[in-house]
Formats: structure tokens, sequence, C-alpha cells
């Protein structure tokens, strides 16, 4: 007959495995996310590189084939989003295989199941309220966003180059509408920016 501390044990040990690689995949994200945009504090609501803007915007007159070139980056940025949404439910998809099989084990103790159940149901709310977002900011009038919510906090990038005092409340005014989360909770970055 089996010790039930040694089920615990190993289900703890793939819980713990599987934490790990979770907050691995959202260190991870979280350092592609800086490499691609530059970041905007959301109080100020300046972008990092803002002094360069000013020059990129200058740059492109449509007389010397920058405009071609424009649209051809719009469709980088484009399959960047398609890429950040299919990566992320990807990686969505794995975590809750993981926490199913847990939760479908006869042999899981109580607490364990109580915790991967509890875990999925946060990972639902969390897709619902990442899909909303991203409709809402798409509707306000922003070309695409891209938005991870987890440990209350909500990391958000924008297609575009800058953003305006007044695109960074409305940002933050749908963010805290949909998970209540403050105006510190909150990293906006921006997918064109400077170079």
């Amino acid at each position: 007959m089996r010790n039930n501390s040694s089920r615990f044990t190993k289900k703890g040990v793939i819980a713990a495995v599987l934490l790990l690689l979770l907050l691995a995949g959202a260190v991870w994200l979280n350092i592609r996310l800086k490499e691609d945009g530059g970041e905007t504090d959301a109080m100020a609501g300046r972008p990092a590189d803002a002094q360069n803007t000013d020059q990129n915007s200058d740059a492109i007159d449509g007389t010397d084939g920058t405009e071609d070139a424009a649209s051809v980056g719009a469709g980088v940025y484009e399959g960047y989003f398609a890429g950040f949404r299919e990566e992320r439910s990807s990686i969505r998809a794995q975590e809750i295989d993981f926490l199913r099989m847990i939760v479908e084990d006869e042999s899981t103790d109580a607490e364990t199941l109580r915790s991967a159940q509890e875990r999925l149901m946060q990972l639902v709310s969390n897709m619902e309220q990442e899909f909303s977002i991203e409709s809402k900011l798409r509707s306000k009038g922003f070309r695409d966003a891209a938005v991870t919510f987890r440990n209350d906090s909500v990391t958000v990038v924008i297609d575009g180059e800058t953003l305006s005092d007044e695109e960074v409340a409305r940002i933050l005014d749908i963010i805290r509408s949909e998970t209540g989360v403050s105006a510190q909770a909150v990293r906006i970055s921006l997918s064109r920016g400077a170079a």
C-alpha cells in the first residue's frame, strides 16, 4: 500500500516544476516585449525614446521610397501581433493541459486539486480579460494591441510609434475597467518605438 504523503510530494514536485516553467515563460515574454518596443511610463504617458520619434516622423515623407518601406514594416508589425497571440495561446494550452492532467488524476490530493482548479479558473479569467482589452483598444482607434494579465499586473504592447497623454489615459481607463488594477500595475510599450 502506498503512503499518501509520497503522492503529495510527487504532485507537489510536478506543480512546482509547472509553476517554474510558467514563471520562466513569463520572464522570457517580458524580456522579449522589452526588446521589441520602447517602454512607456504609464503615469507620465511618454515614450522612453521620445526625442527619436520626432526624427522618425520627419524621415517618412514619401518622396524617397520610404513610404514603401513603411508599408512593408507595417506587415512585419502585424506579424508580430499575430505571432504573439499564437505563442501566448500555445503556452496557455500547455499550461491548461498540465492542470487538466492534475485535475483528472484520481490520485490527486484535495489541496493540489483545489489549487489546480483555481489556477484553471484564473487562466480562463485572464484570457477573457486579455481578449476584451485587446478588442476594446482596437475599437478605440489603436491599430493593434497585445495584452498579458498576470499576478495583478498588465502588460500592453500598442502598435504605434508614440502615444499622447490622452491615448495613455484611454488605455489605462480600459484596463482599469476590465481588471481593476491600478495605473502603477500597468506597463505600456510601443511596438514601433524609436530604433
